[in-house]
């Protein structure tokens, strides 16, 4: 294909932008595509737009407070920016912000990896006596005292076994 602005050379880069309701694909070779401005072409929005999309308008508020990490300094609106943390403990101080953006991605905040065959077993029951005391605080304050008992024993059960 011949390119549509000089019809001398093969065309090598492909445009498409959708105006009013209509897709236009624009074929060029690299020579016109250099001396015709970009401005035409690119969008007003860029890849971190598009992941603060999936993030929800939410994300996009400015915190009241300006959040920084205490071990690199990494301010929240950078990350916004970047859509990137500087360190581990960033998770940590950006916590509040980062906990609804990950549940929205993932379907769930808590990271629970691959466990050996051989050590799952010690390890899991800690996590469920933990889950199952998390259950018993909430169907203790929602007075449900029926299913509060069952989670008690359940838990009794479980640190007998352990």
């Amino acid at each position: 294909m011949l390119c549509q602005n000089c019809q001398q050379r093969a065309a090598n880069v492909h445009f498409t932008q959708i105006m009013n309701n209509t897709k236009v694909d624009i074929y060029l070779c690299e020579q016109c595509a250099n001396q015709i401005s970009h401005a035409e072409f690119v969008s007003p929005f860029g890849f971190n737009d598009l992941i603060n999309g999936l993030f929800g308008t939410q994300v996009k508020q400015e915190a009241p407070e300006t959040l920084k990490c205490k071990n690199c300094g990494m301010e929240y609106e950078e990350f916004l920016k970047t859509s990137r943390v500087g360190c581990a403990q960033c998770y940590q101080a950006f916590q509040q912000k980062l906990d609804p953006i990950i549940k929205r991605l993932h379907g769930n905040a808590e990271h629970h990896g691959k466990v050996p065959v051989r050590v799952s077993s010690k390890v899991s029951v800690p996590d469920e006596i933990e889950k199952l005391k998390q259950l018993l605080n909430e169907s203790v304050q929602k007075e449900e005292y029926e299913k509060a008992a069952k989670i008690r024993d359940r838990i009794r059960a479980l640190e007998v076994e352990e």
